[in-house]
């Protein structure tokens, strides 16, 4: 995939790379606040950052859409900084001891799993197969959004750090039905592609083989002289009974 120069710029890309620039930043916080359960300021310093890079989140997919600043470098890096921010983030709360372990993997697994057979089904379809968020999946990344939030103050009150825990628990249970729905529904789309025999007449990025273009164009071209030749016999039959 090739970017356009002018792409990389744009306002919601340099949202993008601010959000990026802004993980070590909140590394750097969160490992001083884990060094030093006492010094809050750098809890806060944290807390802050992190929700900093959501707001740059919120304005960059706001600004690309109703400005019409969607790029295909956007939709590569939009998702990749998302996914690096939130599990960078409950590593770092694992550190400093506000979350418990199994959340973090699970969510890092998860994603893993999603990238990997995404990019697979990509391949297999030749680009056929449509690739979007379901209803599940939508709910579990907003439970576990929550989760993350109620994590940074886990540390301060025991009853924040159960709550928070069964919060993360609803949310691991929805993070794994939404990865075998999609798993479900990307092989029966797959299946469907195979079976059209459309995998045959494109290359591997999708885009119509230069030979099977040629024979669609000889073909309209053979319609169209067809519909040419039965237009001048009925007009020719026309002029004869005129005639007689």
């Amino acid at each position: 995939m090739k970017f356009k120069k002018e792409e990389l710029f744009t306002i919601p890309n340099i949202l993008t790379y601010i959000r990026l620039i802004a993980i070590p930043f909140f590394v750097w916080m969160m490992a001083e606040y884990a060094a030093d359960k006492d010094a809050l300021k750098y809890l806060w310093a944290g807390i802050g950052i992190f929700v900093f890079a959501e707001i740059t989140d919120v304005c960059d997919g706001y600004i690309a859409r109703h400005f019409n600043q969607i790029s295909d470098i956007g939709k590569i890096l939009d998702p990749i900084a998302d996914k690096v921010l939130q599990c960078i983030a409950m590593l770092m709360l694992c550190i400093c001891g506000n979350l418990h372990w199994i959340f973090a993997v699970v969510i890092i697994v998860k994603e893993i799993y999603m990238g990997v057979t995404s990019k697979y089904y990509m391949r297999a379809s030749k680009r056929q197969i449509e690739q979007k968020s379901n209803k599940v999946g939508k709910a579990g990344a907003v439970i576990y959004f929550i989760g993350i939030a109620l994590a940074f103050f886990a540390g301060l009150h025991e009853i924040v750090f159960y709550v928070d825990t069964a919060i993360l628990a609803v949310g691991s249970i929805l993070a794994i039905i939404a990865a075998v729905q999609y798993t479900v529904i990307y092989n029966g789309q797959l299946r469907k592609v195979r079976e059209s025999g459309i995998l045959d007449k494109l290359d591997r990025l999708g885009n119509p083989l230069p030979e099977v273009v040629e024979r669609e164009e000889k073909s309209q071209e053979d319609d169209a002289q067809s519909d040419i030749s039965e237009s001048d016999a009925q007009a020719d039959s026309i002029d004869d009974k005129s005639e007689k």
